[in-house]
């Protein structure tokens, strides 16, 4: 009799020839002591993604387990994880990695599955990880803890460790991954609600192990679709409509966390938006204080010179933001 599936990987692809035998050598190089599955969803990818996709079902049809879509869901507003994924969970837990990131550890899951079945009381643990600009090909030292900690329900409402907790180094309960509450959905992004959702069900752990490489600027990705103003003041809009629903859900129970948290979607809409008297009316006041110096005045001129701002200070503050490299 086979064993039961212990670990059900998700792993959505849409154009990631690029990255994607990298991604996928991270899945099949793993070593555990249990039964796991990679569950693939190409989205009709126009490159060869689909074409890699089966050669690796072909050495590997116990483990790589895909869908090969036909026309893409996505641009038809159908969310894949919960349409698609869901129903063929079959593991106790769920592991995440999307086609263009990669895990660099083969031990990965099997420490994450150690501490997870040690530890009934956490529903997630996650791992530190590298970034990689795939424009410039630094691999920066940001998405990394020292030590194993515990994340706070208030360390993630605020988003504190947003340069640590990347979405490929997930490792969650799958009876939380599934779960769908309305103010979920609400949210534009995927792991920041989910990691949320993981800290209302339980604890919360992450490893100072560096098991994964985060890439952004990958062709098609998030960060590069949505690198312009206009796109992240809707993004910041729909966080705002997010954490308001949050509050309403768990009845106010965090309302001084989540109140923060809105004042700093808040600051981000006035900057984008280059509304300068509400990035400094009283509301806000205390986030643009808190600012270093260099950062308030990068974001005066964001406000009134976008164009300056965009061709010359915002390459140099991508710069600074990229000096902690390996």
């Amino acid at each position: 009799m086979d064993k039961q599936i212990m670990v059900s990987v998700v792993c959505n692809v849409y154009n990631h020839e690029k990255y994607l035998p990298q991604a996928l050598d991270g899945f099949v190089a793993q070593k555990t002591n249990f039964p796991f599955e990679v569950l693939v969803h190409d989205d009709a990818s126009t490159d060869s993604s689909a074409e890699i996709i089966r050669e690796y079902e072909k050495q590997y049809p116990h483990i790589i387990k895909p869908i090969y879509q036909s026309e893409n869901q996505y641009s038809k507003g159908i969310r894949i994880t919960p349409i698609y994924q869901f129903p063929r969970i079959q593991g106790k837990y769920v592991a995440i990695c999307e086609g263009d990131d990669c895990w660099t550890d083969p031990l990965k899951l099997q420490k994450q599955f150690d501490f997870m079945e040690a530890n009934p009381d956490y529903s997630l643990c996650a791992c530190s990880t590298k970034w990689q600009n795939l424009k410039t090909g630094v691999v920066e030292n940001r998405g990394r803890t020292n030590n194993d900690i515990d994340l706070t329900l208030e360390d993630l409402i605020m988003n504190r460790r947003d340069r640590f907790f990347q979405t490929a180094s997930v490792f969650i309960k799958a009876d939380v991954f599934m779960q769908m509450p309305a103010w979920r959905s609400k949210f534009p992004v995927g792991d920041l609600p989910l990691a949320i959702l993981a800290g209302l069900n339980g604890k919360v752990h992450m490893l100072a192990d560096q098991m994964c490489i985060y890439h952004y600027y990958a062709e098609n990705s998030w960060t590069i679709c949505k690198d312009n103003d206009d796109a992240r003041s809707r993004i910041a809009a729909r966080m705002i409509e997010g954490y308001n629903a949050l509050n309403e859900a768990t009845d106010y129970q965090y309302n001084d966390i989540i109140t923060k948290r809105i004042k700093v979607s808040k600051y981000t809409h006035a900057l984008m938006t280059h509304d300068l008297k509400t990035l400094l009316s009283d509301e806000l006041r205390d986030i643009y204080q808190s600012r270093s110096l260099v950062f308030r005045l990068s974001d005066v001129v964001r406000c009134k010179f976008p164009k300056i701002y965009n061709s010359l200070l915002k390459p140099l503050a991508r710069k600074v933001k990229s000096q902690h490299v390996d």
